[in-house]
């Protein structure tokens, strides 16, 4: 309707004025369709890229982790081997000591008395000895002159055999009270740090009941850990576990680190293998070195354990490596520019890169980044990452 009223009002110069801009407006309108059309095309081209990349193939060390309770190469529990009164305490609790320092010292008065005692028998029949041996050489002559009868002879030296008996008997106690005289004496056993005292100066010590201390040794830490059935059946398959030789100590190397901790910050060897499992899981030993003295016998930490000798594997990136319902999955693009999907089977992570242990060989191309424009069987145009950063 505007149109016609439009033609109406002009005339015919009008109209031919018109026409031409008519024209112009329907050529105009044509080139901007047309520039449209080509966006659209040129919009459609971008959206089929994505960057591909070789998979990686490297020697990498396969470490799997564990949690593990550490414990004192060597822990005692510090008891007295006589009964008594105790005197003296000779460390401060928390100590370091050495082995053979002075721990404790119970009363000797006791003890030193009952050695005067088995001193004063030991001298007693020693004596009774030498008369008896008076006596018999008395009676071997005065029976070579027929003074005495044989039965005489016999019994004089039957009293000496008899002494010497005695003074064995007499000697044994004599060092038995030695032996109590020099327990009374409480040395530590090993070197280590010594635990707060138990028991007080003054109180009655039991030999058999009271805990007087405990000494733990740290030079050495040993982790303990336990491995599923599975773990053993992998291990046994590469003969990790033969490796041990505990007298040389050599054996898989393990790396530590506490709970709080973002790196490995102590190293040691797998030096024990339990003999039978338990709930399906067997238990580890590790030896860890801690002359630093920063562990301590009781925490909890996380090991990691080498699972053999450095193997060749296939690696992607991480974020290359899909989930669905099958399972974990990578694309791909072949020859002809088609995407595949590929079903894999992964295994450790190595920092940002993934293992791949089954479904690539290394040679395909396989889909990092614009994942969501590679859809199965589709074509694609493939960029190498590596192109994409220059």
């Amino acid at each position: 309707m505007f149109a016609s009223v439009l033609l109406y009002n002009v005339g015919k110069n009008g109209m031919r004025k018109f026409f031409a801009f008519a024209a112009c407006a329907a050529t105009l309108f044509g080139v901007t369709a047309c520039d449209s059309n080509d966006g659209k095309g040129n919009s459609k081209k971008e959206n089929n890229t994505v960057f591909v990349s070789k998979p990686e193939k490297r020697k990498v060390e396969i470490w799997d982790d564990y949690t593990a309770r550490l414990e004192g190469e060597k822990s005692v529990e510090i008891r007295s081997r006589v009964n008594g009164y105790l005197d003296k305490i000779f460390f401060e609790d928390g100590d370091f000591v050495k082995e053979g320092d002075i721990l404790f010292q119970i009363d000797p008065a006791p003890f030193e008395a009952v050695v005067d005692a088995c001193n004063a028998s030991v001298a007693e029949i020693a004596a009774k000895i030498e008369l008896a041996k008076s006596n018999l050489d008395r009676a071997k002559q005065l029976y070579q002159e027929n003074a005495i009868s044989k039965e005489v002879l016999e019994t004089r030296n039957s009293e000496l055999l008899s002494a010497k008996a005695v003074m064995l008997s007499a000697q044994a106690k004599l060092k038995e009270a030695n032996l109590n005289l020099e327990f009374t004496k409480i040395l530590a056993p090993i070197s280590g740090y010594i635990g707060k005292r138990r028991v007080d100066v003054g109180n009655l010590v039991s030999n058999a009941n009271t805990l007087m201390a405990t000494l733990v040794s740290r030079d050495t830490i040993y982790a303990y850990f336990e491995i599923s059935e599975r773990d053993v059946i992998r291990y046994g398959k590469i003969n990790l576990f033969k490796t041990i030789d505990v007298q040389n100590r050599k054996g898989p190397p393990v790396k530590l680190k506490l709970m709080d901790d973002t790196d490995y910050t102590h190293e040691g060897i797998l030096t024990y293998v339990d003999n039978k499992l338990n709930a399906a899981s067997i238990e580890l030993r590790a030896e860890i070195d801690n002359k630093s003295g920063s562990l301590f016998p009781g925490m909890f930490a996380k090991i990691s354990l080498r699972a053999g000798e450095p193997v060749e594997k296939i690696l992607v990136p991480e974020l290359a490596v899909g989930t669905d319902l099958i399972g974990r999955y990578v694309l791909v693009v072949n020859n002809k520019n088609i995407v595949e999907y590929r079903p894999v089977k992964i295994g450790d992570k190595i920092g940002k890169m993934q293992i791949i242990e089954e479904g690539l060989d290394g040679t395909e191309m396989v889909v990092v980044k614009g994942i969501q424009r590679a859809r199965p069987d589709t074509e694609v145009k493939p960029v190498f990452e590596a192109e994409e950063k220059k």
